[in-house]
């Protein structure tokens, strides 16, 4: 795995550079400075497939390289992982925001990078071997017919405000976990029958579709401070960092009507039908870090769940929600 790391200490960059070739990473590149960085992503020839990037820098940041990263096509979705002595909660939620994978605070644990990265390097064979057997059709080809890997993927939509890697989104929450989930919660939103809809559509077409769902979503959300990612099929996960006033039903009454006005259709000019149906919210405030993934799941089954027993007019009882979820 070809690593890029950059910190303007020596010290760090000596002690990384020592951390991962113990660790069997010995094909690290190692920067000072934002701009040096650049200039070395621009001159290579072989992409770097990591990236492990300090916050606090002179002139350019951690935060803001990693803006810069994300605009180049070829790193758009690579792993890049911040590691800095900076734990508040504003760091946190910038370097997600500007599209980081992973967040590890100074001083680190050792043990910690090695795992990390490991994971990334398994990641990345998967994605590879994924690549061998099922190479990018042409959009354009009748090989471009979605099938059920295209329609399981959890999609990159960084480009749509607040939207993140599933991944990354698992990511900060273990990392905000360690400060606060103090008023945060996490609900589901699913497009029913999506899959049945998109069986016979493009690649383009339902990840277009996927896109403009999504856009709906951010649009919904604002201007409340929010993360949410794909989650596979019609189904997103949503995060709300300040969650006081929030009221599922309210939402999905707006979310719903964003969707009529925006008047999706198929290309060949039929119009999507499907309307968003938002679960119930959960309290992330007494999760445990090691039950993030749970809460997120949880998350999304209660919007699962609702879609395939709506209730008219008003919510499921809290205890049919739960038996619809086995929790209770």
């Amino acid at each position: 795995m070809k690593i890029l790391a950059v910190d303007d200490d020596p010290i760090i960059l000596e002690l990384l550079t020592e951390v991962l070739r113990a660790a069997g990473f010995g094909n690290l590149t190692v920067c000072n400075s934002a701009t040096e960085a650049l200039a070395e992503i621009d001159r290579v020839n072989v992409p770097f497939d990591c990236f492990l990037l300090d916050i606090q820098m002179p002139e350019v940041d951690g935060i803001e390289l990693t803006t810069q990263i994300r605009r180049i096509d070829e790193y758009r979705n690579s792993p890049i992982l911040m590691i800095t002595a900076m734990s508040d909660r504003t760091y946190i939620d910038r370097a997600f925001n500007a599209g980081a994978s992973d967040y590890i605070t100074k001083p680190f644990d050792v043990l910690e990078i090695h795992s990390r990265l490991r994971l990334i390097q398994s990641l990345l064979s998967e994605y590879r071997s994924l690549e061998e057997r099922n190479p990018t059709p042409q959009l354009n080809s009748p090989a471009s017919t979605v099938t059920a890997a295209d329609l399981e993927k959890r999609l990159s939509l960084r480009g749509i405000d607040g939207f993140i890697d599933f991944l990354a989104l698992e990511n900060y929450l273990l990392q905000i976990s360690r400060v606060s989930l103090y008023d945060m919660i996490a609900f589901g939103i699913v497009v029913p029958d999506m899959a049945r809809a998109f069986r016979a559509s493009s690649v383009f077409e339902f990840e277009a579709a996927v896109s403009d769902f999504a856009e709906a979503i951010s649009e919904c959300l604002k201007p409340d401070l929010f993360f949410a990612s794909h989650a596979g099929e019609g189904r997103f996960v949503c995060v709300l960092t300040n969650a006081s006033n929030f009221a599922p039903d309210a939402f999905e009454t707006r979310l719903s009507r964003t969707v009529r006005e925006m008047d999706l259709h198929f290309c060949d000019g039929r119009a999507i039908s499907q309307t968003p149906v938002v679960g119930e919210s959960i309290s992330l405030e007494l999760t445990a870090s090691r039950d993030i993934s749970d809460a997120l799941f949880q998350a999304l089954q209660s919007a699962e769940a609702r879609a395939l027993c709506p209730v008219p007019q008003e919510r499921a009882p809290s205890s049919k929600l739960k038996r619809l979820l086995g929790i209770g």
